[in-house]
Formats: structure tokens, sequence, C-alpha cells
């Protein structure tokens, strides 16, 4: 993966990104985030929970995956009412967006694949 700030801010400008964050997937801490937007903002810990708790489920995914002999989860995603929480994993961290309803779900998911698989 490339630099996580230059992950972070190429995420960002995706239309539809509330946030981007590069988060260790061992312990939830940010290495890396964007400031939310627009409606998806609210209380600063905003991100700190959202990062530790996205981390925490793709362990336990990931956990689930493997128990079912289907490998490493590539891409995970949480849809909710007002948008949705994906999440990539990439080694020692996870690449974990905050959507807004609105957003190509498509491009957002290409996206951050790409951001996992290029080398800085």
């Amino acid at each position: 993966m490339k630099a996580p700030a230059e992950v972070v801010s190429t995420l960002s400008h995706v239309p539809g990104v509330a946030a981007a964050m590069v988060v260790g997937s061992a312990d939830g801490l940010i290495v890396e985030a964007s400031p939310m937007k627009g409606a998806a903002g609210g209380a600063p810990d905003t991100r700190k929970h959202t990062a530790a708790l996205a981390a925490y489920l793709y362990s336990k995914v990931s956990r689930a995956s493997h128990a079912a002999r289907l490998g490493t989860p590539s891409f995970m995603r949480l849809e909710a009412e007002r948008g949705n929480i994906c999440v990539v994993g990439s080694s020692d961290v996870v690449l974990v967006t905050i959507v807004t309803a609105e957003a190509n779900l498509g491009r957002v998911r290409l996206d951050m694949m790409k951001a996992v698989r290029e080398k800085g």
C-alpha cells in the first residue's frame, strides 16, 4: 500500500466519501485519517470509535471467513440507513471509509481495492 497520508487524501476526494482512515488492524488505532465531511460528522470521537469498531469487525469477519475455508476477505461493507462503512484489509492495517447513501459504492470499492494493491 502507498503511504497512509496519500491513500487517505485520494479516497477522501472520491464523491460520497465522508471520511477515509488507515487503521491498525490489531489495535484499532488510527494511523491516518481525513476530517469528517457533511452530515456524517459529529462528535470529535466519531472517527476513533468507527475506526476501532471497523477493525474489530473486520477481524471477526476474517475469522469467520477462514473457518468457512473461504480465505481472507477482500472487502467488507456494513450497510446502514444513511450510508455505509467499507473496509479493506492490508497486512497490519485496514482501510476504512465512511460513505454516504448517495455514493457510487462500485467506485468506492474499486478505489479502495486499488489503494491497497499499489506499492508506495
